[in-house]
């Protein structure tokens, strides 16, 4: 099948995926245009067959997810993502912004944090245009370590903000551009990886896992953070910078590309890992991204 940004294969529920194909029928010149062929009846009997296998396909539940061994690695591969969103630190900057801009000696906090709500709503607009274009890891990867860089720029101009005047800016920025970074990166990125990881029969469990993993560590993120600032102090950032270090060298080295590849090829993958016990964790991930997506081919008319 041609890929299509999003990739209709087994992204969609039962339900959607019979509505879609029986609107097809009605609608095929839609298909036709943004396809470039008059032919797509091959494209629509793909769909069908896909929608026959879903109906099959066994439901599996939370604790088969760490059972069985290939889907064990997704699991803690989409766990870990989740940590990654919340543990970047990008909630205690939402939560407590106005504190750290009037730390920072802002003199109008509501005005900064205001701004950063702007950014933030912005750049999820843009990545809407960038995950079908550079992927989900590399996207990950570069909003993980630009928000490593940022969260050392607050650390170092909560410091000196007391001995240079211009530091309550370098930190309005580095709070902004961070921001800016959690939307390119592990805002969005984290759940499109968790859904193009599982197929159809897993996908209700493993996302009620990734849910679950996100909220406990959106909440203890809130819980412990002011106790953090308050022994810490312009330290406390340093800790965010940690884990997203630690975050990135794990996307690196485990988590694979998904865009544009089915789920045929990422289980097939992962069912290699988990009978070769001989691979290492690397070589798994060099086997699981060097599954190329399909070319884009089209006809001119």
């Amino acid at each position: 099948m041609r890929p299509f940004p999003g990739c209709f294969t087994g992204r969609m529920n039962l339900g959607q995926h019979i509505v879609f194909i029986l609107s097809s029928f009605f609608f095929s010149p839609v298909l036709q245009r943004l396809w470039g062929t008059q032919d797509v009846s091959q494209d629509i009997q793909e769909m069908k067959d896909e929608s026959a296998r879903m109906s099959q396909e066994k439901q599996v539940t939370v604790l088969e997810l760490f059972r069985v061994s290939s889907y064990r690695q997704p699991i803690i591969i989409s766990i870990v993502l989740q940590l990654s969103q919340q543990l970047s630190g990008i909630n205690a900057v939402f939560y407590y912004s106005t504190g750290i801009f009037k730390d920072a000696g802002v003199q109008e906090p509501i005005y900064a944090t205001i701004g950063a709500g702007v950014v933030n709503t912005i750049f999820t607009v843009v990545s809407l245009f960038l995950v079908e274009r550079a992927g989900r890891r590399t996207l990950h990867m570069i909003g993980l370590g630009g928000m490593a860089v940022c969260s050392t720029l607050m650390t170092v101009s909560l410091l000196l903000k007391d001995n240079y005047n211009g530091m309550s800016f370098v930190c309005i920025g580095a709070i902004l551009v961070f921001v800016a970074f959690f939307e390119i990166g592990p805002g969005p990125i984290p759940w499109f990886i968790v859904a193009e990881l599982f197929s159809q029969g897993p996908r209700p469990a493993a996302m009620a896992v990734a849910g679950c993993s996100n909220w406990t560590s959106n909440f203890l993120v809130g819980l412990l953070f002011p106790s953090a600032a308050h022994y810490l102090g312009a330290y406390v950032f340093i800790i965010f910078t940690g884990f997203l270090i630690t975050f990135l060298a794990f996307t690196f080295f485990k988590v694979p590309e998904t865009r544009g590849r089915t789920f045929e090829d990422i289980t097939r993958a992962f069912e290699g890992q988990a009978h070769g016990a001989d691979r290492s964790g690397k070589d798994g991930v060099m086997e699981m991204n060097s599954i190329q997506p399909p070319k884009e081919t089209t006809t001119n008319v």
